[in-house]
């Protein structure tokens, strides 16, 4: 995995995640958001290309809340905390990790929002693995 980080977030921690995972060719970029954008963060994934892109904003102020849960159905929404910018970006890549991985397995990459948002509280030690939706 090749990391270009244009902010001072640490991103030593991302390596930690990625253990035991094929992340050879994968490239990510740590960038912060577009300057005047209200959006706490962002990410995608580029399945073919093997790249992800995470985007946080340095203006955000800590702890920052996550919604996961149905997009569909607000009374099944949990929120989270970020209590950090180095948490916020772990959160993120899991995430956008989830949806590589799934890809690079063959799995259907589509509506699973919940699914990578899960596994990244997991991998982070939010949720234990026994949550379902």
């Amino acid at each position: 995995m090749k990391i270009h980080n244009s902010t001072s977030i640490d991103t030593g921690i991302l390596e930690d995640h990625v253990e035991g995972y094929d992340t050879e060719n994968l490239r990510v970029y740590i960038k912060d958001v577009r300057k005047g954008s209200y959006t706490p963060y962002s990410g995608v994934c580029y399945y073919k290309e093997g790249r992800i892109r995470v985007s946080i904003n340095p203006k955000n102020l800590y702890p920052v809340p996550v919604r996961v849960g149905s997009p569909f159905d607000s009374s099944k929404w949990n929120h989270y905390f970020m209590p950090s910018r180095e948490d916020l970006m772990s959160f993120v890549f899991l995430h956008e990790l989830s949806h590589y991985l799934d890809y690079r397995n063959g799995v259907p990459v589509r509506c699973k929002q919940t699914k990578s948002d899960l596994f990244a509280l997991r991998k982070m030690g939010y949720v234990n693995g026994n949550e379902s939706r």
